[in-house]
């Protein structure tokens, strides 16, 4: 258990969007990541298993850059926060066996390789084990989301049952939130966005390869409002992670809303996001986005109705610069709650490697090695134009708590 006087947040500054082939009138596009050459980019086994490791090994990098930089005091809690979008893969959404992998075999149908054809942790085993180190002991990694996607299946002649691509694809974004340190491997929370946004997947590539509006399902559809077990509709965007308290002892209360879900709710009726549709207030209010802005009226801090010097809002966007362009922004406010902020209250507006006063800003690593060679950080972030490349962590002032 740890008590925690002060807050330290981080970004990870990376162009998460989809690279654009040719501009209008004729627009057309794709997802940047790996791949085997396969007919179809949805199910390539091989080049997602790769395209995993490349993007974990360039976490890896970043957090560790994030690290050397950090307040390394225990009574100072780091949140290192990515954006939306960081893991998809170049169909648009891994398999969703990918993400926790196999304990034993690969199926064999995905006819792996080493060292993807044995016991293998996926996604989110391999995430966890980056951060189960003693020196992330004091840290709480938003690891930005991870789209996933299932099939159902077909009986085929032989009576074998094979995924059916002809179906949609049911769709997954999902945001791991992970405690680190060396023991606290199932101190985490995983965050599912309800409301796929109309940029969420590529609506003009051309292309029947990749996921596109027409080829995915939401796994919840949009009339549904969700609650948790107590009944709080809402209720999923609101967490603790074990542990982690505040100075007086006191649990950390934890929002997230994942892009379009800070901004929209209650089968969207509501013009603001989760957690005050829920009727609830946090310390820690986090948005990861490709394509959002902290929204004044969805800010819900604790104390409520009171002044919020201690809590925070924070968002990490992989879509654009806060003037609109191709890139990525930092954004942190302590309040007020769902009123226009002051500009005493926006404490941090960064866009893309900008020199902002009391950030520090590291490069993260412009290649990295894999098992199947080395891997340059534009084949997996680029906007087709000259915004490409793992970006950069921006590490900004300590803050009370």
């Amino acid at each position: 258990m740890s008590n925690y006087s002060k807050v330290q947040f981080i970004s990870w500054e990376v162009h998460t969007g989809p690279f654009v082939v040719t501009r209008p009138p004729v627009k057309t596009g794709l997802y940047s990541g790996l791949l085997d050459p396969t007919p179809d980019n949805r199910t390539d086994a091989l080049g997602q298993c790769w395209d995993i490791e490349a993007r974990l090994a360039f976490t890896a990098d970043a957090i560790a850059k994030a690290e050397l930089s950090s307040d390394r005091s225990a009574g100072t809690l780091k949140v290192f926060m990515a954006p939306e979008f960081l893991y998809r893969g170049a169909g648009g959404a891994y398999l969703h066996d990918l993400i926790d992998g196999w304990d034993g075999q690969a199926p064999a149908e995905f006819n792996l390789p080493a060292p993807y054809n044995g016991r293998w942790r996926g996604l989110f085993g391999g995430l966890r084990a980056l951060v189960a180190q003693a020196k992330y002991e004091d840290w709480v990694f938003v690891f930005g989301t991870a789209l996933s996607a299932s099939f159902p299946s077909a009986r085929q002649r032989d009576g074998k049952f094979v995924i059916d691509v002809r179906q949609p694809g049911e769709i997954y974004n999902c945001a791991l939130i992970q405690r680190g340190g060396a023991l606290h491997g199932t101190d985490n929370y995983v965050s599912r966005k309800h409301y796929i946004s109309p940029i969420d997947f590529l609506q003009w590539n051309g292309a029947v390869t990749q996921h596109t509006p027409g080829t995915v399902l939401p796994l919840d559809p949009r009339a549904v409002v969700p609650a948790d077990v107590m009944g709080v509709n809402e209720g999923g965007a609101l967490f603790r992670i074990p542990g982690i308290n505040d100075s007086l002892g006191k649990p950390i209360d934890f929002g997230i809303e994942i892009c379009l879900d800070h901004a929209r709710s209650g089968n969207s009726a509501n013009p603001y996001g989760r957690i005050r549709t829920a009727g609830q207030s946090v310390k820690i209010q986090l948005v990861p986005s490709g394509g959002m802005r902290l929204v004044s009226d969805s800010i819900r801090l604790q104390p409520a109705g009171a002044p919020t010097p201690r809590s925070y809002a924070f968002n990490c966007d992989g879509l654009g610069n806060l003037n609109g362009s191709a890139g990525s922004h930092t954004q942190v406010w302590n309040g007020p709650n769902s009123a226009p902020a002051p500009a005493g209250n926006c404490l941090v507006a960064a866009s893309s490697g900008a020199v902002v006063g009391g950030t520090v800003l590291t490069a993260v690593a412009a290649q990295v090695q894999t098992t199947l060679g080395v891997v340059q950080g534009s084949l997996l972030w680029n906007n087709g134009g000259n915004v490409q490349g793992a970006g950069q962590v921006r590490i900004l002032a300590v803050r009370d708590l």
